[in-house]
């Protein structure tokens, strides 16, 4: 463990050099939010409706809230940078002649980038928290909180698989920026960030629920707000275990192929 904690003390030196750049990535997320909850605001009011799908407007409230702070620290814009740019720059070569796993390597700097960028912006959520207080609900049990928080961690990791993906893919290509914004693009709507998937009509709701993005926002909100059984929790933990289990054997797949085509170019 000596020296991830090496890794990870200079990680955050490095990052701390940087901190307005974190901050100012939180504080962006923080104002597309508040856009989103802002159109709620008017869509829940234009309609003088007390429900729409199910959600109050305490609820929808809390939910956009709760979507805004699990996207600012867990799904963040920079993921699998690190990944791609050690492949394509050749610094790959200098981690695999030390004694140090580089997928434990990566996973490292990326949860420092985490931490890091949920202490610079967690004054600026708790003002907002404060702002809104009249529109939260408090989660019904403590049980519920505990859950939404292993929810949450599930996600981060199952997050860092799909972009870890997405970054190794760079053994067959000169810039994977391309790919990985596809996917932000994808999740903006599939984690339920901006509509609640429960909210989608049909084909869209099925094609949501049968992939994985629901278990970075949605499902540990729903968990939060109360909105599903305890049945219905243990199913989606255990749908959560099989994703981070599948993409985790195409990302060891994708590494063992990648790394011999790395090393016969001679990198």
């Amino acid at each position: 463990m000596k020296k991830y904690l090496a890794i990870a003390k200079a990680t955050c030196q490095e990052l701390l050099a940087y901190r307005s750049n974190l901050l100012l990535e939180v504080i962006g997320g923080i104002i597309a939010q508040l856009v989103i909850i802002a159109v709620w605001y008017t869509i829940f009011k234009d309609l003088g409706t007390e429900t729409i799908g199910g959600f109050t407007l305490p609820e929808m409230m809390t939910y956009l809230l709760g979507a805004g702070i699990i996207n600012s620290f867990i799904l963040l814009d920079s993921q699998g940078d690190d990944i791609n740019d050690d492949i394509n720059r050749g610094n790959l070569s200098n981690f695999l002649v030390r004694p140090l796993n580089v997928s434990f390597y990566w996973l490292t700097r990326d949860f420092c980038r985490r931490m890091l960028t949920f202490f610079l912006g967690i004054g600026e959520y708790l003002i907002l928290l404060l702002l809104f207080s009249e529109f939260l609900v408090p989660p019904a049990s403590f049980l519920l909180l505990f859950l939404t928080l292993f929810s949450i961690i599930l996600a981060g990791i199952l997050h860092f698989l799909l972009f870890y993906i997405l970054g190794v893919i760079a053994f067959w290509m000169d810039q994977t920026w391309g790919p990985r914004f596809v996917m932000r693009v994808i999740m903006a709507v599939a984690t339920g960030s901006l509509i609640p998937l429960s909210l989608f009509p049909g084909i869209w709701h099925t094609i949501f629920n049968l992939l994985p993005f629901k278990l970075l926002v949605f499902v540990p909100l729903q968990i939060y707000l109360g909105k599903i059984t305890t049945l219905e929790i243990v199913q989606e933990f255990a749908y959560g275990l099989v994703w981070i289990l599948v993409v985790a054997g195409i990302s060891v797949w994708l590494w063992k192929r990648g790394i011999k085509r790395y090393s016969a170019y001679g990198h």
